[in-house]
């Protein structure tokens, strides 16, 4: 199979033959790589593949979509649902957390009536 039906001086010039052509499009086609990898592999000009599939009246494939409800969902191997003890232990230590915030805005709320002075830092300084 030849590459080039005929060679001119510059390199945005040249002529691919119709059977080089016809191949890339057929292994565009039926195979599983893309446009940009084979325009890469064969060192083509970007969207040339595509422009050859318009000028035979070939259509490009279609991506192919996979619904979500049909792939299982993805467990975290280290998270069991088995072990609730741990689950309940982590909602715990996130209240006491939650609780130990709200005292500690209450103490500055106080100490900033109490003793008039500014704890909280202020957004517009220096």
């Amino acid at each position: 199979m030849e590459r080039y039906s005929k060679v001119y001086g510059g390199k945005w010039q040249s002529q691919y033959s119709e059977e080089f052509k016809r191949k890339i499009c057929q292994e565009y086609l039926t195979g599983d790589e893309g446009l940009s990898f084979l325009e890469r592999k064969y060192n083509l000009g970007n969207s040339r593949i595509s422009a050859w599939l318009k000028s035979f009246g070939l259509e490009k494939k279609r991506p192919v979509y996979v619904s979500s409800c049909i792939m299982p969902a993805k467990r975290d191997p280290d998270i069991q649902p088995e072990d609730s003890a741990s689950v309940k232990l982590l909602k715990k230590q996130l209240e006491d957390a939650l609780l130990e915030k709200e005292l500690y805005r209450k103490m500055i709320e106080v100490a900033e009536r109490d003793l008039k002075i500014n704890i909280r830092k202020k957004s517009v300084t220096k």
